[in-house]
Parts: C-alpha cells; structure tokens; sequence
C-alpha cells in the first residue's frame, strides 16, 4: 500500500486553484497597470498651409468620443472647436471612437469658421475624452497662412453694399470676381485691380435674391482659385448659421468638399460609457501556461496510476 505524501497531496489539492490564478493575473495585471489614455498623432511632417486638409487618428480607451480642440495665438488657452474658432472657450468637435479604441479625422482647414483669424503660426490640437476631459493629449502643427486669400463675405441683404477684399499673389495686376448661384450659373463678373503691394479691395451691390451664392477669385496666370460661399438673405431676418469657408483650390476641388458631421459640443463633465477594457498581450502565454500544468498534471496521475 502506497502512502501519499501529506505536501504533495496538500500541493495536489492546491494545483487548480494555483493555476487559475496565474492565469487571471497574467490577463488582467495589464489591464489594472494601464491608465485610460487619449493619444493623437497627424500625418505628414506636422507643416500645413491653411486650406490643406489634415488628417488626425488616435486612440482613446477611456470613453467612445473623443473632442479636439485647437489653440494658439488670439485663441482662448481652453480651446475652442477646430471647426469654429469663434466658438465657446473649452467647448469642441465630437469624433465616435471605433470599437477597438481607435479613431480618426480628417480636418477641412478651409471650411473652418472665423479662418480669418488664423494667421502664420504654431498651433495646438486638443483631444480629449468627451466624458472623462481630464484624460487629454496635445500635439501642435505649424499652420502658414497663403500667400493669396480672401477676407470673409458672411452674409448681406438685397441693395446691400459688399466690400470684397484680400491679398493677391505678387505680380498680379488685377483679379477677376465672379458672382455664381446656388446651382454654378455665373451671375456677375467683376474686375479688380490689384495694388502693388497685392492688395485688392471690390465693392459691389447686392442684386440678387435671397439663397446662396459663391464669390470666386481668379486670375489666368493662377492655378488655383479663392472662393467664398455666403448667404443673402431678406432684410429684417436672422441669417442661418452657415459656415463659410475660405477654399483654396480648383472649382472641381471645392465642391467635392464634404460637409462636417462633427459638432460643436461644450465639455460637460459626465459619466461616460462603459470603457472599453483591452486584453492584456500576455493573455496567450496565460493560456499557454495553464495548459502545460494541467498537462503536466495529468501525466503525473497516470503515472502513479
């Protein structure tokens, strides 16, 4: 009769549990060591010109919407939206985060609302958790303004006059100003001349109805051309909030720029969704562990069997 070894036998009754918890703790202790971060990150060497479209991709593991926000010289140090630099302090655009925590937008700097205000300089981009703002990151880009732009054309009324104006690429003598509808049909055509500095300013007279209306600028020695979309509306009524963007770039290119599906959110502090919880890397070698034992384990019975 074989006698069973009172350690092994109080070591064989411990086996399962041991081995269960190796396996729990290979799986989770990266999990409980991970703070729930933010990142972002930009393509391209981090130099743009203003009206070039950038693209951002990030993580964020502490929520499911992530909020950029940008700021830099004459912007509040809080932020505000990268889409309205007129926009609330602390307030930003929304992008969904992706189910395995990634996410990714691609800024239209051309359709940014008040880009007037955005002059040669270094910038900084926000992201942040929308439900948890304390887990933020930053990154900064260099935004050059052009060389040729125009001043913003927001809103006007029938018989109302408009001052056009901007900044011509030099050795230009005159800029052509086309006045076009909703729907690309050329209303007016205005020439400008330009100054030797390569200013030029155009005052006109509304005459059109109520809708919107695009003014290009243009020159034949151009290879692009400037536009500005702006609303005319009755007198006596409040103008929608319609973004107008300064575009650079070919009519062709303009129009295909989509519209923005971000929104202009105010950062709430608020419980957000369940994080998402990523698995640890060693969780195959946890398996892989616990699978030798109960090997292991099992050879050991059939041998003394």
């Amino acid at each position: 009769m074989t006698r069973l070894n009172p350690g092994k036998s109080r070591l064989n009754s411990l086996f399962f549990p041991i081995a269960i918890l190796i396996g729990v703790i290979c799986i989770i202790q990266p999990v409980l060591g991970e703070e729930e971060i933010v990142s972002i990150s930009y393509r391209g060497a981090g130099g743009y010109t203003i009206g070039d479209v950038i693209t951002f991709d990030g993580r964020n593991i502490a929520g499911n919407t992530t909020m950029l926000k940008i700021t830099g010289p004459g912007l509040p140090q809080t932020g505000v939206p990268v889409y309205n630099l007129e926009g609330n302090p602390g307030s930003g655009n929304t992008i969904p985060v992706n189910a395995d925590g990634t996410w990714k937008f691609v800024w239209y700097t051309a359709n940014i609302a008040g880009i007037e205000k955005m002059i040669t300089a270094r910038y900084t981009i926000i992201a942040a958790d929308s439900g948890n703002p304390a887990k933020t990151v930053s990154t900064s880009i260099l935004m050059k303004k052009p060389e040729f732009y125009v001043n913003p054309v927001r809103e006007a009324n029938p018989g109302q006059y408009v001052e056009l104006s901007g900044i011509a690429e030099q050795g230009v003598t005159y800029v052509k100003i086309d006045i076009a509808d909703s729907g690309g049909r050329i209303l007016h055509t205005f020439i400008s001349p330009v100054s030797g500095t390569g200013s030029f300013n155009y005052g006109f007279r509304v005459d059109v109805q109520p809708g919107q209306y695009t003014v290009r600028v243009s020159n034949p020695s151009w290879e692009n051309t400037l536009t500005r979309v702006f609303m005319v509306t009755p007198s006596g009524i409040p103008t929608p909030n319609v973004t107008t963007p300064l575009v650079t770039g070919t009519p062709a290119e303009t129009s295909t720029v989509p519209a923005v599906s971000s929104t202009d959110q105010t950062v709430v502090p608020s419980t957000s969704l369940t994080p998402r919880v990523p698995l640890s890397v060693f969780t195959p070698f946890a398996g892989i562990v616990i699978s030798g034992l109960i090997i292991i384990r099992m050879t050991t019975v059939k041998r003394k069997k």
